[in-house]
């Protein structure tokens, strides 16, 4: 059983609003924050170098941290700035020949799906894109039928930015596999709120940010490969942490997902990842999931009561994110008013999410994104606030 009294006093920012942004990036412990200030206090005494060296084992528990919470082995998870370079550094590996297919979702981020449209046209490749059912779900029979013999990779987001249902990842890693087909699940707003275990999603790429559901800090990241995968990847960026130089004519891949990273990066940052991280494995990541469902069920039930809001997932598959439109007053400004009365939530544009919310007459939407320490007297205050609005 959490305390979240206990959490709430952690957490300092839980003190001055009510904070349903968390989708966006979450409130920060205290020990996080304080963790990345003692080592760049530390970098600011004896010298950046000296102080990595020094916080070496911090660095190290990164990957014990994040081995343990994805159920992997430390030697598939690299340290990246953030999810979506993760992604990109994860399809850019890939062996491509022109006319290879990849299968993504209608859900998919909007900037992955860029990255795929900029890497088709390179690469002279086919996306093809499955939709969502009545119950906001992929289609499994769509997906597993659009395979065919020049299909390379399944490249899904397990919850989308702008709908928080939540996608089947297990069975569509149990489809790749059948297929002998790659697998590339953006946990970008799953990490840190739903119990991820690789070996039951069986996926060969998982990528992932800090700052949303973790509760680290920004511009930090990670990316899962899998061992048996990495045997067949070629990373598009090298220095001398990712590679050794053999000699003056060769040079040799580490063996490990830091193939994937880059010597320089925010040590600081890096351990405060970590620390987060070890925060979410002392709280119990099972705990936290019931308690954001349990909000998130309350959140929508609230919801459902205003007659003029609209709440748009489809799904019994829900996470801490709750999307809706309220009638008579445009996404934006709702976010704006209730801004002024300390609560947080955000808007996502139509724009950035035309394979979804681009096919519907909604145009933007708001999310309120809960965490397990929000409560439910917030979700009481909120309610009532946009009841007020007009």
């Amino acid at each position: 059983m959490l305390d979240i009294e206990k959490i709430r006093s952690e957490t300092p920012g839980c003190k001055t609003k009510i904070h349903f942004d968390n989708a966006g990036g979450s409130l920060n412990p205290r020990h996080v924050t304080a963790t990345v200030v003692n080592y760049l206090d530390r970098e600011q005494v004896i010298g950046s170098y000296e102080a990595a060296e020094e916080a070496k084992h911090l660095v190290d528990n990164f990957y014990t941290n994040f081995s343990n919470l994805l159920n992997c082995n430390k030697s598939e998870i690299s340290f990246i700035e953030n999810s979506t370079r993760a992604w990109e550094l994860a399809i850019h590996s890939i062996n491509w020949a022109p006319g290879d297919q990849i299968i993504t979702g209608e859900n998919e981020y909007g900037s992955n799906y860029l990255g795929l449209l900029h890497l088709a046209r390179r690469k002279s490749l086919r996306i093809v894109t499955i939709p969502a059912g009545e119950d906001g779900l992929i289609s499994l029979n769509h997906l597993e039928q659009s395979i065919n013999a020049r299909t390379k990779l399944i490249a899904l987001t397990h919850i989308a930015s702008q709908r928080g249902d939540i996608q089947p990842a297990p069975s569509i890693g149990e489809i790749a596999r059948k297929h002998n087909v790659l697998f590339l699940l953006d946990a970008c707003q799953s990490v840190g709120q739903i119990n991820l275990d690789t070996k039951e999603i069986n996926c060969d790429f998982l990528c992932g940010s800090g700052r949303k559901y973790l509760r680290g800090p920004r511009g930090t990241g990670f990316l899962f490969v899998k061992s048996k995968t990495l045997k067949i990847l070629e990373p598009i960026f090298l220095d001398l942490h990712s590679a050794t130089w053999n000699d003056v004519e060769s040079y040799e891949f580490a063996k490990s997902a830091r193939m994937f990273e880059c010597w320089e990066r925010n040590v600081a940052a890096m351990i405060g990842l970590a620390t987060a991280v070890e925060y979410l494995s002392t709280l119990g990541v099972v705990a936290v999931e019931n308690r954001i469902k349990q909000l998130s069920s309350s959140l929508t039930a609230g919801l459902s009561k205003l007659k003029d809001v609209n709440v748009l997932e489809k799904s019994n598959f829900r996470s801490g994110i709750v999307t809706f439109t309220k009638g008579g007053i445009d996404a934006t400004n709702l976010k704006e008013k209730l801004s002024k009365v300390n609560i947080n939530i955000s808007v996502c544009k139509k724009e950035n999410a035309r394979l979804d919310l681009g096919k519907e007459s909604t145009g933007d939407v708001n999310r309120a994104s809960l965490h397990y320490y929000n409560t439910q007297q917030e979700i009481s205050r909120f309610l009532q606030e946009l009841k007020k609005l007009k």
